[in-house]
């Protein structure tokens, strides 16, 4: 019982290690994908083919085109898409049948933290538009569900 309970102490501590290691990671050395974490920075278009099991997400894995549509969501993060001064602009295609709910931090422009960001959730295969009044470097996007 006790090795199961170590186990369990170190799997969380490992997870809890990456979540923090990816607002580390440089662009130049950028996996997208940590865990159940992805992570962007300006200018990137990315698919993510998902795992899905009992309505939730297991699984991402960076993939270079779609190879499922059902299942692969799309991010795209730019700046000055309407031509505005300093805009930041993320878009999120949500391929499931189900509201995608997600979380995101935001390192801006010259800043060494991330903060908290308001994210509103995606209805069932359609795409949203996040937009920032400001330059930011990167985004964090983690704590992903699919709710009815």
């Amino acid at each position: 019982m006790k090795k199961i309970g170590v186990l369990l102490i170190l799997a969380f501590s490992l997870s809890i290690l990456q979540s923090q290691n990816v607002y580390k990671v440089e662009e130049s050395e950028n996996e997208v994908v940590y865990g159940k974490s992805i992570k962007l920075f300006l200018g990137d278009k990315v698919y993510i083919q998902t795992k899905v099991k009992n309505n939730k997400i297991k699984e991402f894995t960076l993939v270079g085109r779609i190879k499922d549509s059902t299942t692969t969501i799309i991010l795209t993060f730019n700046e000055d898409l309407l031509e505005l001064d300093n805009n930041t602009f993320l878009k999120v295609v949500n391929p499931f049948d189900k509201t995608l709910h997600y979380k995101a931090k935001i390192r801006p422009y010259n800043k060494i933290k991330y903060f908290k960001t308001s994210i509103i959730p995606i209805f069932p295969k359609i795409y949203s538009v996040e937009m920032w009044p400001y330059k930011i470097e990167s985004i964090v996007l983690s704590g992903f569900k699919l709710i009815k």
